[in-house]
Order: structure tokens, then C-alpha cells, then sequence
């Protein structure tokens, strides 16, 4: 039996690193999908035909085989450096050390609640979005493996059930997971996501009220839960976490009301908090400020930012004129948006 599983990516409006801090986050579901297919040779005799996993990231052009056994290894491995990062002897960039111990700890969840069928695991990942950029990538591969293992052995998991799962495993790759980003993945439309509250789905669409760009400035140096480890230091300063929530409420307001004009200006004034916590590179700060000068434009970096280096992933721009010509001439590729209305969808090919 093969199943295919596709979701979309996610781009945050507001609420990167406020959302881990009691402050709601708005995320949108836009058109960048992964694509995960799963192949699974079953057998009757477990014993003689173990389980076997083999994982081809196309992305990556990497491919990898493992018996039973050297998945659980693998997976130990995974489980102790991930308890050593929480004891602060490891940075959480140490925990998952390739593209596939995320696939090995993803299998390893599932099966710790569900089981898993014996047999052979064949799974294939590719992605039409921008890995490591702060669209959700870690997060659609997690959602789109599990989605497939759910369909695969016929379980009716709920929304919640899914979600729960995958912040589970999402924790080794962030070490701390508020589960926004599998959220929007499953939910899809405009979601509001406070942390331990069931999501509020906020509008279907993905349409903003005007013309939007997502800016590759490239992969940040810093992962993302180095700059939430980083971020912490402000912890205690409830003003700042304020600040972040009239934000939000300032978006939500201009989004509800097609308020293109409160909208950018609520952009704005998010982007100037994560100024503030440090998550902004020099050089991506004054290239968003050209843009605000030069295309009246509103401009915010989408996940995690960075704390050092000279790119931050992606940049949401919202302008009426098209940054193509400023984004190259700085060696940025550059996207117009596509809406994205639909969350996890599975189909079973044979």
C-alpha cells in the first residue's frame, strides 16, 4: 500500500518567539507544499522479516536504509543528546546531527503510540518549499510522515491528536516547541495559536488584503532554537511581551477588516520588536528599511530570525510595488505569494 500526504508552509504574521511567552501568534497556510509518500511492504512473520525503514530526502539527494535495530540506535542516540541539551550540555543544533534522525524520532513517536506494522518502510520526502528559511519545513515533514502513518494503519486521529504528536517530536528539533508551526500546517487558512489552547481558525484563506512577497535573504547561521535559547533572556519583561500582544490584536483588527493600511503598519511595528530581542542581522535591517523608504513597503523577517550572520531566512513584504528590482540587486530571490486553503490532505495511491 502507497499513500501520499501533502501540506502546506507556514509564515508567521506575528507572534515568533512572543507565542512561547503567553502572547497568541497568527499564522498563515500559503502554497509551498511537501510532499511525503510512504510505501509499506507488510509481512506476516515478524520474526523473520523485521521491521526496516528506508528514507530517500530528495531534497538533500540523500537516501538511507536502516534495520530495526540500527533504528533504535539511532533513535537512542537522538534521546540522549536531546537529555543532555536539556541538562545545557548540548546546543539543540547537536541533537539532530542529519536530515534523517527527524524522520528516525518521527517513526519513533508514532510508534511509541500507535505501533508500527512490520514490514518494510519506504518513505519519500520532497519539498517545493524553502528548507531552513522559516517556513515550517521541519515542521511539514513531521506533520506530512505522520499524516501518512495515520492513513497507512487506518487510524482516525483528530486534529488535536496530530498536533499533540507532532510538537512531541518537533521538541528535538527547536528544543522547545509551541506548536504553531504543525498548526498551521494542519488547521491551514489564517490561524490564531495561543500555546495550550485549541487553535481558532480565523479566516479560510490565505488572501491578504494586499500585494505580498516572501524574500529569500538565505539560510540563517544560527538555527532556530538557538535564537529561542537567545531570546530568553527576556524572559521577565512583561512591557515587551505586551508590546507583542498589541500587535497581534492590531493585525488581527486589519486583517478582519481589510484594513490594508492598519495591517502594514501592525507589520511594522512587529518587526521592530524582534529588533529589539536581537533576531534582526544589521545588514537585513537596512535592507528593510530601503524597502519602507524607497517602496512604502512593510517588512518583517518570518521565523526564528538570526543572531549572527548576514541573512535571517525569510522576510515577509507587503507593497504595492513590486521588490524584485531591490531584491536582486542584493543577490535575494524573490516570491509572490500564493494563497493556501487546504491543510494535510492524503491520498492512497494503490
Amino acid at each position: 500500500m502507497t499513500t501520499r500526504c501533502t501540506v502546506p508552509a507556514k509564515l508567521i504574521l506575528s507572534g515568533e518567539h512572543a507565542v512561547l511567552y503567553g502572547v497568541p501568534a497568527l499564522s498563515l497556510a500559503i502554497d509551498l507544499p511537501t510532499r511525503c509518500t510512504i510505501e509499506h511492504l507488510p509481512t506476516t512473520d515478524a520474526q523473520t522479516t523485521p521491521l526496516s525503514f528506508t528514507a530517500n530526502l530528495t531534497d538533500f539527494a540523500q537516501s538511507k536504509t536502516l534495520s530495526a535495530e540500527q533504528w533504535l540506535t539511532r533513535v537512542d542516540e537522538i534521546k540522549h543528546r536531546f537529555k543532555l541539551f536539556k541538562q545545557g550540555k548540548l546546543s539543540i543544533d547537536q541533537v539532530l546531527k542529519t536530515p534523517f534522525d527527524l524522520i528516525w524520532v518521527t517513526l519513533d513517536a508514532f510508534y511509541q503510540h500507535h505501533h508500527l506494522a512490520s514490514g518494510t518502510w519506504k518513505i519519500h520526502i520532497e519539498s517545493d518549499s524553502l528548507i531552513g528559511r522559516g517556513l515550517g519545513s521541519s515542521a511539514a515533514v513531521i506533520v506530512s510522515l505522520l499524516s501518512a502513518l495515520k492513513t497507512q494503519h487506518g487510524l482516525a486521529l483528530s486534529k488535536q491528536q496530530l498536533l499533540s504528536l507532532s510538537k512531541e517530536v518537533e521538541t528535538y528539533q527547536h528544543g522547545r516547541s509551541s506548536g504553531v508551526d504543525p498548526a498551521t500546517l494542519i488547521y491551514a487558512g489564517l490561524l490564531k495559536y495561543r500555546m495550550d489552547a485549541e487553535p481558532v481558525p480565523l479566516a479560510q484563506t490565505s488572501s491578504l488584503p494586499l500585494p505580498a512577497w516572501l524574500i529569500d535573504t538565505g539560510r540563517p547561521q544560527s538555527g532556530t532554537g538557538e535564537c529561542v535559547e537567545f531570546v530568553k533572556r527576556f524572559t521577565d519583561d512583561a512591557n515587551l511581551w505586551g508590546s507583542f500582544a498589541q500587535v497581534e490584536e492590531q493585525i488581527e483588527q486589519a486583517w478582519s477588516e481589510n484594513n490594508a493600511a492598519g495591517l502594514k503598519e501592525g507589520i511594522r511595528m512587529n518587526q521592530r520588536l524582534l529588533k529589539q530581542v536581537g533576531v534582526v542581522p544589521n545588514s537585513i535591517d537596512g535592507f528593510i528599511q530601503r524597502l519602507e523608504n524607497d517602496y512604502d513597503a512593510a517588512v518583517k523577517v518570518c521565523g526564528a530570525g538570526a543572531i549572527y550572520g548576514a541573512s535571517a531566512g525569510i522576510l515577509l513584504c507587503l507593497s504595492d510595488q513590486d521588490p524584485t528590482e531591490l531584491c536582486q540587486q542584493n543577490h535575494y530571490r524573490c516570491y509572490r505569494i500564493q494563497s493556501q486553503s487546504h491543510g494535510v490532505q492524503c491520498e492512497t495511491l494503490n
